[in-house]
């Protein structure tokens, strides 16, 4: 098995640390809660001091978990990561260096586009100015009212902007540039930012500031000159086309972001995922994805193009009724590969496929499971009887304490792994990662013909991808300990969380037990037909009476 922890301050400003265990059932991976636990301090100590405790608390059927655990999973934050003194450094002491530590993939995604974010001058001022438009609306109503106005004067129905700063999962970012570039979003969001730079020094402006007069003199040169930096950035050419270029490549990542929030994804499906990816958007600089922004985007300009040939009328590009400036004529050409687009193109996914790619304190036994993807084994037989021979024997030598705990057999597991690999490049090529892994781990007789070699495949399949579900454990924890709620004992908020994620949906639940059981076992006196307040009858009726 592997364990999953995350960290978190609920609202009523207590440390919590939430447990997840990741084990197979039926040969499927799955996640079970294990435990909500408050902690006195967030320090390695004291997470990995309410691991035990989690685990404790199941009783004697985790007794022996420490023998069990292969890997732990966690977000990269160094007092859970870190190899000196963080969590995964207390439990490789107390149950061997054999545990892998594994940061969560949609978390480092997530870190990789945000230095992305620093290193690359454009997407950064794509950042910023989604960033500020959504600042501009989100804390002014009269904002948004007057954008809703110029919207209906368009005939648009217009969206508040989505943020991009401060949030967890990349889909965020992919929704808020579809919303900045829905028709006549664009062209309102223009018009009120114009609207806003000319008008910055008068009173309509003055009278949204509430500090005093000095400091509003001050900071309305900057106001102005903030608004007048978001018009120019909407009427460049090169800017407005690069928005829709990282358009088409946020839609894939987040995609891929998706798929790595499941609770299901194993390794190897996260690999070839990671790898499709790579060339996706590698593929988006040479030529532009088919249907996608850019590419009807740079086809609505050679439209123009054309159209103004026929007519003899002066070269005018525009995007969404907003006349475009700088290289507009260069990206209605045929030769696009001149414009700095490209080259902006370029720098943008050279450093993303560097940052997503970058090396982790992965280690190299995650790395060696790759002998079990079978889509990347060589076709030729005799070349895969021999692959992934090495990688094996590294594997089989990492995890020894633990197979040997479990009774493996390492030279039977070398022949079983030929044996397998045979059996699956003729007879299961077309299956899937997980429908083949559980064939394996279920059928007979590949489970016990193969049962050595299977002991490395279970552990892959527990190894935790993606830490999502302690993500979602805590947002079930808000929704339960509010404000109207916090002197919620840890105890009862656990047992909460455990029925909202592990309990049967609101369709299939039958209230009537729970609600016999409070009735009849609570220890207060309950009085389900009193009311606190008489009705409006029987106010009536009171002053009706004599």
């Amino acid at each position: 098995m592997a364990f999953l922890i995350d960290g978190d301050t609920d609202v009523s400003t207590k440390e919590c640390v939430i447990v997840y265990g990741r084990i197979l059932q039926r040969g499927r991976p799955v996640n079970m809660l294990i435990g909500h636990i408050e902690v006195e301090h967030a320090h390695a100590q004291r997470i990995y001091a309410a691991s035990k405790k989690a685990f404790a608390a199941l009783g004697d059927q985790c007794s022996n978990w420490l023998e069990k655990v292969i890997a732990l999973g966690a977000d990269g934050a160094a007092v859970n990561l870190g190899r000196k003194g963080g969590v995964i450094a207390l439990l490789q002491q107390e149950a061997g260096d054999h545990i892998v530590p594994f940061h969560c993939m949609p978390h480092r995604l997530e870190l990789a586009m945000l230095s992305v974010q620093r290193d690359n001058p454009m997407m950064a001022q794509l950042y910023d100015l989604l960033h500020l438009i959504w600042k501009t609306y989100h804390f002014s109503p009269k904002s948004m009212r007057e954008l809703r106005v110029i919207g209906a004067d368009l005939g648009v129905n217009v969206l508040m902007p989505s943020g991009v700063k401060g949030t967890r999962w990349l889909p965020h970012v992919s929704r808020a540039l579809e919303t900045f570039l829905k028709p006549g979003q664009f062209t309102a969001v223009y018009y009120h930012m114009d609207h806003l730079a000319g008008s910055s020094a008068n009173a309509d402006i003055a009278g949204r500031a509430t500090k005093a007069s000095a400091f509003f003199h001050n900071i309305m040169p900057f106001i102005r000159a903030t608004y007048t930096i978001v018009k120019k950035s909407i009427e460049d050419a090169t800017f407005v086309a690069f928005c829709h270029f990282i358009t088409d490549v946020f839609s894939s990542i987040s995609k891929f972001s998706l798929l790595l929030q499941r609770n299901d994804i194993i390794l190897p499906q996260a690999v070839c995922s990671l790898e499709k990816l790579l060339l996706t958007t590698e593929a988006m600089v040479a030529r532009p994805k088919p249907d996608g922004r850019l590419s009807e985007f740079l086809a609505d300009m050679r439209l123009q193009r054309r159209q103004q040939q026929e007519e003899g009328d002066t070269a005018i590009y525009k995007f969404q009724t907003i006349t475009l400036k700088g290289e507009a004529s260069k990206l209605a050409g045929d030769d696009v590969a001149a414009t700095k687009l490209t080259k902006v193109m370029d720098a943008t996914i050279k450093s993303t496929a560097s940052a997503i790619t970058c090396e982790s304190d992965t280690t190299k036994a995650v790395k060696c499971f790759n002998i079990f993807n079978h889509d990347s084994w060589p076709e030729n037989q005799q070349d895969l009887v021999d692959h992934g021979a090495d990688d094996l024997g590294f594997l089989l030598d990492h995890f020894s304490t633990v197979l040997r705990r479990n009774g493996v057999n390492t030279e039977l597991a070398k022949e079983e792994f030929v044996s397998l690999k045979l059996l699956i490049a003729r007879m299961f090529k077309d299956k899937t990662y997980l429908s083949l892994w559980e064939l394996m781990l279920t059928r007979e007789p590949y489970c016990s013909e193969h049962k050595n070699i299977l002991h490395l495949v279970h552990i892959m399949l527990v190894l935790p991808v993606s830490a999502a579900v302690c993500e979602r454990g805590f947002s079930t924890q808000k929704r339960i300990k509010s404000d109207t709620r916090a002197s919620l004992h840890s105890d009862t908020v656990e047992d909460l969380i455990r029925i909202s994620v592990e309990g049967p949906s609101l369709e299939d639940f039958d209230a009537r037990e729970s609600v016999a059981s409070w009735f009849s076992q609570g220890q207060r006196t309950r009085r389900p037909n009193y009311r606190t307040w008489p009705s409006e009858v029987h106010v009536a009726a009171m002053q009706d009476g004599p």
